[in-house]
């Protein structure tokens, strides 16, 4: 679990990449666990010594699910990480045997369900969970068989009834779930909002929930929604979101919610063919859907992974109205030009002030066979930090 290849073909490099504080955790500390139980008990750990006065931050980066991506220098090897003590829970069972990659799949987030309830308990346990906020959220769509097109980090992830999965810019790919919880919100059952909000946000956002101001964070692409969290509105404050700017202009995406209708608008273009259709993970049938509605549930509102207009968006940008088409169906960029027409002129202000990417070749420098088997900031003036002893790695069960 903490051997990683990294790389592209011709450039493929293997090394561990395991780092408390910048210093090194060789494979002899972590007593052969997986690494998202290491997190955990790191994590409990941390809770375990807090000082009950003293507020704190954690950002916990869970890996699941997770596709493997292991490269063998030729191909992708499409192998996914298994969860063996969690493979036997119910909803693992439930799916048959003839999907064993699936299966794989939902083990991985029987684990991530697991993780909620032990970060939960162990705050709760130390006292600290009335006076705190926890946010859950992806960073992107789930990685399904065909993942977008790209060998690269295949799962078997379901996005369905959402258009495409991971590396793509159809909502499959770029719209994820998030929740905020804390007993200071008081509204029990919760609210479900739909509301236009980016990963930029969760600066402002939270550290006005701490009891700063977000003007003082300076111009920032963020916004914070702290005060229609607090009141329970479902109408935030932001109208707008570029997803996805280059300066080549190769791929763009905006979302913009119209004032006075209130309806949800996408424009999305790329120069990169790609497969456009839906893809329906193995074990996830008609007959199988493995799904109960609920208030979040995605309502297509047309026939589900049919495309009733044809957005192939390296030839012309698409448009489409997520409010009443959330699954992307229907092209309509050819009956709203002046819509088309006002999202690329705020793509064009938008793009005015993006920065550039840096891309550069790959330096042989970085080879992990120079550090004895490890991925490291190869650059730093000291790239390898190794620890002065090694203690296995206490678990939370010991304390």
């Amino acid at each position: 679990m903490f051997h990683y290849t990294a790389g592209w073909p011709g450039t493929n490099r293997t090394g561990r990449q395991l780092y408390e504080n910048g210093v090194q955790v060789p494979a002899e500390c972590t007593n052969n666990n997986y690494f998202p139980e290491l997190m955990l008990d790191k994590f409990e750990q941390i809770v375990h010594n807090a000082e009950r006065d003293r507020p704190f931050y954690v950002h916990f980066a869970t890996p699941l699910p997770r596709a493997n991506m292991e490269w063998d220098g030729v191909t992708e090897k499409g192998v996914q990480h298994t969860m063996p003590q969690y493979s036997a829970r119910p909803a693992v069972v439930a799916v048959s045997d003839e999907f064993p990659d699936r299966k794989r799949q939902l083990a991985q987030i029987q684990a991530l369900d697991e993780q909620v309830r032990r970060i939960t308990n162990a705050l709760q346990n130390k006292g600290l969970l009335d006076n705190t906020i926890i946010v859950f959220a992806g960073d992107n769509g789930g990685s399904a068989r065909i993942a977008g097109g790209n060998p690269w980090g295949i799962n078997h992830a379901s996005n369905w009834p959402l258009r495409q999965a991971k590396s793509t810019l159809f909502d499959g790919g770029i719209r994820t779930l998030a929740y905020v919880w804390s007993p200071i919100f008081k509204r029990p059952g919760g609210i479900v909002t739909d509301q236009l909000f980016s990963n930029t946000d969760w600066l402002p956002t939270l550290y006005e929930a701490a009891g700063g101001d977000p003007q003082a964070l300076g111009g920032i692409d963020g916004v914070s929604h702290w005060q229609s969290l607090v009141s329970g509105s479902r109408q935030g404050p932001r109208q707008e979101l570029p997803y996805l700017l280059n300066h080549a202009g190769t791929q763009r995406v905006l979302l913009y919610k119209e004032p006075t209708s209130g309806v949800l608008y996408k424009l999305l273009g790329t120069a990169f063919p790609s497969n456009t259709g839906w893809e329906r993970t193995e074990g996830t049938t008609a007959a199988n859907p493995m799904t109960t509605p609920t208030l979040v549930s995605i309502r297509c509102n047309h026939q589900e992974g049919v495309e009733q207009t044809p957005c192939q968006p390296w030839l012309a940008d698409c448009l489409f109205d997520l409010t009443n088409d959330p699954c992307e169906t229907d092209n309509i960029a050819a009956s709203h030009p002046e819509m088309v027409q006002l999202l690329t002129a705020k793509l064009a202000i938008h793009n005015a002030t993006n920065v550039p990417s840096l891309h550069r070749n790959y330096d042989p420098n970085s080879n992990p066979a120079r550090f004895d088997g490890w991925l490291t900031p190869w650059m730093d003036p000291e790239p390898v930090r190794k620890p002065a002893s090694c203690a296995p790695f206490n678990p939370s069960t010991a304390f």
